[in-house]
């Protein structure tokens, strides 16, 4: 019995199977070192759900941009199938890439600089004449599509980003800022709004790219002037040099576009003004809420006092959106900054003539973008709580009942381009060339500009 008392139990113990081996780059599973077949077969299936997995932040946005393009499709076809020139496009832009080359782009407009529509002239001025007012509308397209992409960037917080992007096309509007030169500012002004929010670039690409983007969109139109207090508060917020940098080259932009318009006498200088208080709450009521969600026919025919008692509420839902705290506040606050400085930039524009903005389907570009962010505050009520969730949903859905009870935008007539085109090639004199909407100019011909 003493003998047993002195043994000692022991138990086998367990060997630890080795880890397959990764691949030390990418961290993929080798399955040719596995022991059985089955389980090289295991590990070859994994490495293909997880390449599956790594091409979804690529898919997601090239799904949504697809989306889109097929939204504008469905709502003007006629625009992808036989492009044409618009207005300026064929005043401006076109005649004088012809005429005047590389001088054109720093030839003012309107009273300022529109630097990326002359680049883009200036790069389709080889084209045949012919096939000119499909290089303007492809390269429309793709700043839009760029848009829309960027809305995915890690730099920029919103939540339901595909519906952000898919907002563009499904916007109430007349669709004056698709499909043509003239226009594109309306929508490159988004780049900054884009860039408003971005964080600051953290690698060399990205720097050289907002910067870039800053200057040539900074000379786009007038939104550089708008924005720029924006852009010196963001700087002042996040203290960084990055974030200054950009604001001192919009600021520069701004001051060049400041001092063209001042020297240029435009009329947006007017110091005359019509507009009273219940006329621009009016306008607001009937422009953004009354074009956003209510049915256009409807909409023309809205009293007075009710497109009034609209704008009153827009005016404090706006402020409520920009004050109220929780999730996002500072993207919020921007967002509404952003359609103040907008709507304020319009009612100065047309001070001289506030009956031109009386129409709703009038000048819809210079409302444009004030709709589509508050579009965007909707969509980020969305991911809220309580009341406030359910009324963002709301409006979400009227403003899209809207958008398909008008869903096709309006059809411009073919204006039978190329057969002035081929013309303008040959080096003829042509003159009373039809452009949508009911305009005409005239071309001397190519190879014989003086």
């Amino acid at each position: 019995m003493a003998r047993w008392g002195k043994l000692k139990l022991t138990y086998p113990t367990k060997q630890r199977q080795p880890k397959p081996a990764q691949d030390p780059i990418v961290g993929r599973l080798k399955p040719d070192v596995a022991p059985h077949p089955i389980a090289r077969t295991i590990l070859t299936k994994i490495n293909l759900m997880r390449a599956t997995s790594a091409l979804q932040p690529i898919a997601r946005p090239a799904l949504t941009c697809l989306a889109l393009l097929l939204i504008l499709f469905s709502r003007r076809p006629e625009m992808f199938l036989n492009p044409q020139l618009w207005a300026e496009d064929g005043l401006i832009f076109f005649l004088q890439a012809d005429a005047d080359g590389a001088q054109a782009l720093l030839t003012p407009f309107s009273g300022y600089h529109h630097l990326l529509l002359r680049i883009i002239a200036a790069v389709a001025a080889p084209l045949n004449a012919v096939v000119l007012p499909a290089g303007y509308f492809y390269a429309s397209m793709a700043v839009t599509i760029m848009l829309a992409a960027a809305l995915f960037s890690p730099r920029i917080q919103l939540s339901f980003r595909p519906a952000c992007a898919l907002a563009l096309g499904l916007l109430p509007h007349t669709g004056e800022v698709f499909g043509n030169l003239t226009n594109l500012q309306w929508l490159a002004a988004l780049g900054l709004v884009w860039l408003l929010l971005a964080s600051d670039a953290t690698r060399p690409w990205q720097h050289i790219g907002d910067m870039l983007t800053v200057t040539v969109l900074g000379l786009t139109g007038v939104f550089s002037v708008l924005f720029t207090p924006l852009f010196l508060y963001r700087a002042g917020q996040r203290r960084s040099l990055t974030s200054a940098i950009i604001a001192g080259l919009l600021a520069c932009a701004a001051l060049v576009q400041a001092f063209t318009i001042y020297r240029m006498g435009s009329d947006t200088l007017s110091s005359e003004t019509a507009w009273s208080f219940l006329n621009t709450i009016e306008v607001i009521g009937l422009r953004l809420i009354g074009s956003l969600c209510i049915p256009l026919d409807q909409a023309m025919r809205l009293p007075l006092f009710f497109t009034i008692g609209l704008g009153a509420v827009t005016g404090v839902g706006l402020i409520c959106a920009a004050c109220w705290p929780g999730q996002q506040r500072d993207t919020r606050l921007l967002l509404v900054a952003c359609i103040g400085l907008i709507i304020a930039g319009t009612l100065f524009r047309f001070s001289h003539e506030p009956t031109a903005l009386d129409v709703i389907t009038d000048g819809d570009r210079y409302f444009f973008l004030p709709k589509l962010l508050i579009v965007w505050l909707l969509i980020q009520g969305l991911a809220d709580t309580g009341w406030r969730r359910w009324a963002c949903a709301g409006m979400c859905l009227a403003a899209l009942t809207t958008s398909l009870s008008n869903w096709r935008y309006a059809r411009f007539p073919d204006r039978d381009w190329p057969s002035y085109a081929r013309r303008i090639e040959a080096g003829e004199n042509v003159t009373a060339i039809p452009l949508n909407p009911d305009w005409t100019f005239s071309h001397p011909g190519r190879h014989h500009l003086p």
